[in-house]
């Protein structure tokens, strides 16, 4: 079995995550056998702390989902489409340069092709 990069990576997100959940749940239970009564801050920390980490966990998950997703499209568009065409492979480097107002840029743009059958109707 081919052990794909963003697989392992999930899973290592998954891993930190449950060490994270346990370090805190660890850290809670110690802090309150030690206090006397039910003390609410090591509770609420803890509880926060759990937030952040399924936040975290979550946002890096849906990191590496895009991240398959967006591999997995390109390779399939490369597999569909075969090799480019030249002019959308390599463009010539003038051609970015060169703004759209600019007025070399208009002259040089193409007219409309005149329609076989069709002249013009009125002049002024």
């Amino acid at each position: 079995m081919r052990g794909d990069v963003m697989q392992w990576m999930g899973r290592l997100v998954a891993v930190v995550f449950g060490l994270g959940v346990l370090a805190l749940l660890g850290a809670v239970v110690v802090l309150v056998r030690q206090a006397e009564g039910i003390p609410p801050w090591p509770i609420f920390l803890g509880l926060l702390g759990l937030v952040a980490l399924i936040l975290l966990a979550g946002a890096c998950l849906a990191l590496i989902s895009i991240a398959v997703s967006a591999r997995r499209g390109a390779e399939a568009l490369q597999r569909l489409g075969g090799t480019l065409p030249a002019a959308v492979a390599e463009p010539e480097p003038a051609a970015h340069m060169q703004g759209p107002f600019t007025p070399t840029g208009l002259a040089d743009a193409p007219g409309r092709p005149v329609r076989p059958g069709r002249g013009l109707v009125a002049t002024r």
